[in-house]
């Protein structure tokens, strides 16, 4: 157990130095990302408990993908301290869930499942605005073939919004339904933003954000706390959101 919590500790702060490579070899950023992900699946591997029904692997779908989707969104930047602040998001963030991880599989006595949801919530959002800017950003910057890219981003889309609505108690095939309907309606909207005048920021940003209105209302719905007041209060935020973002993005793209 001493191991696993200096685990959780250690193993970000290795991710964080990797990252620090692009730096000094900008060509091994993705060798970097390899090492990344493998230590993010062994990390979960370490954490987990006999004594939880829940597969090892499942809670290493959401920090790998996170580390995928934030490295090649990096490439796509030139300013050293926006690099920087993506690095240091990365580690807090890595930090962060295998913190609340290893509450969950070694100290039940101080885990909250809050907390579990709300670090859900924001790296799934972080997710799906890396990955639709990644999908945005690479394609119109190598000149890819957009079908291939395309798919990529739904396997995302679907993994992450199936991890933030995997739920206890609930039925298996409910959860599979919903993040299928959220990954194509996702998906409908990427195909969409392709013909609009805006940049990839701008964008993966107004894509984060319906996607952020869905996955919550869903996860409301499923555990059968969804009530009126709620729903307005995600579509005020998310049409106050985009109306702010989609007036201001002459000065974001």
């Amino acid at each position: 157990m001493k191991f696993s919590r200096l685990a959780v500790i250690i193993f970000p702060l290795i991710i964080w130095l990797l990252a620090q490579s692009y730096f000094i070899w900008p060509e091994v950023l993705y060798v970097s990302l390899g090492i990344s992900v493998v230590l993010t699946i062994a990390l979960s591997f370490i954490l987990k408990s006999p004594e939880r029904q829940v597969p090892w692997w499942l809670p290493a779908i959401l920090p790998t993908i996170f580390i995928v989707s934030i490295t090649a969104y990096i490439s796509l930047q030139s300013s050293w301290i926006l690099v920087q602040l993506l690095f240091l998001i990365l580690a807090i963030f890595i930090f962060n869930y295998f913190k609340n991880l290893y509450y969950f599989w070694q100290r039940p006595d101080l885990y909250e499942d809050d907390d579990n949801t709300r670090i859900k919530a924001y790296g799934g959002f972080l997710v799906i605005f890396f990955a639709a800017a990644d999908l945005y950003g690479l394609q119109s910057l190598l000149s890819l073939t957009v079908w291939p890219i395309f798919i990529i981003f739904a396997a995302m889309v679907l993994a992450v919004a199936y991890v933030n609505l995997n739920l206890k108690n609930q039925d298996q095939k409910t959860q599979w339904q919903f993040s299928i309907t959220i990954t194509l309606l996702i998906i409908e909207m990427a195909l969409v933003f392709i013909f609009l005048p805006l940049g990839y920021n701008v964008s993966a940003l107004s894509i984060g954000i319906v996607y952020y209105l869905l996955i919550n209302l869903s996860r409301l719905y499923l555990l059968k706390a969804l009530t009126a007041k709620k729903i307005k209060l995600y579509l005020i935020l998310s049409y106050a959101g985009l109306a702010i973002l989609l007036f201001t993005a002459r000065w974001l793209n």
